[in-house]
């Protein structure tokens, strides 16, 4: 008995079902390659970022804070002289008044008010009614009449003397006096805490109001220096 062959058109049938098989498989496993592939890691927890500082705080920083009792080492009461230099020009009188209490009150360190007019009894009275505040009388007075002669005629601004009485809290007792003479007027400011004279022409002026109020800065000054008070720069 014969035994049959297959034919030549079922083997080639066969061989394409094969090929479509494995080409088929090989899509497959292409596309399951191409899903792994195009996976991306996680993304990492963002940094918080650092928090913001609030505008009110920075802008506090930045501003000037008003001076707390901590700050103070010394408080004044200026009290002006009464009656004296009637024959002084009063706007002249009084911006030399202004000129000593504004100097001394620049400092937070200072504590400064104006305690009105009166003369030695009312200052130091003033004082032993007061708690931990100096009481300062400011006078200002003409050289002939310290040295106990008579002045005659109108007062020569050039001859005036000012002087300070610093009465003790509480107890009233005269702690401190200081008589300023005055010296040709001359601009200055100051360098690492030294006065010096500043750049320019070298002014000097008799009489001369601007010499008055120099001479009422150096009070000032003086005074602080004496209760352990740098004064503030000219600056």
């Amino acid at each position: 008995m014969t035994k049959q062959q297959p034919s030549t058109r079922h083997t080639a049938a066969f061989r394409r079902s094969a090929f479509a098989l494995f080409a088929l498989a090989l899509f497959a496993l292409a596309s399951v390659a191409s899903a792994q592939s195009g996976r991306h890691a996680p993304k990492p927890a963002a940094t918080p970022a650092p928090e913001a500082t609030p505008r009110a705080e920075s802008e506090s920083k930045s501003k000037p804070r008003a001076a707390s009792p901590s700050d103070l080492i010394v408080s004044f009461v200026v009290v002006e002289q009464d009656g004296g230099m009637l024959n002084l020009d009063f706007n002249a009188r009084e911006s030399v008044v202004d000129t000593f209490v504004r100097r001394l009150g620049q400092l937070r360190t200072v504590s400064v008010s104006s305690g009105g007019k009166g003369g030695r009894k009312d200052a130091r009275e003033r004082a032993k009614k007061g708690r931990g505040t100096f009481v300062v009388l400011f006078e200002l007075e003409e050289e002939r009449a310290a040295m106990g002669e008579a002045s005659i005629g109108r007062i020569d601004s050039r001859t005036l003397l000012l002087k300070t009485y610093v009465y003790a809290p509480e107890s009233g007792d005269l702690k401190y006096t200081d008589t300023i003479t005055q010296r040709p007027y001359r601009p200055t400011t100051t360098i690492g805490g030294v006065r010096v004279p500043s750049p320019g022409r070298r002014v000097e002026q008799y009489p001369s109001q601007l010499q008055l109020e120099q001479a009422a800065r150096d009070a000032a000054d003086r005074l602080m220096s004496r209760f352990g008070v740098i004064p503030p720069s000219e600056n």
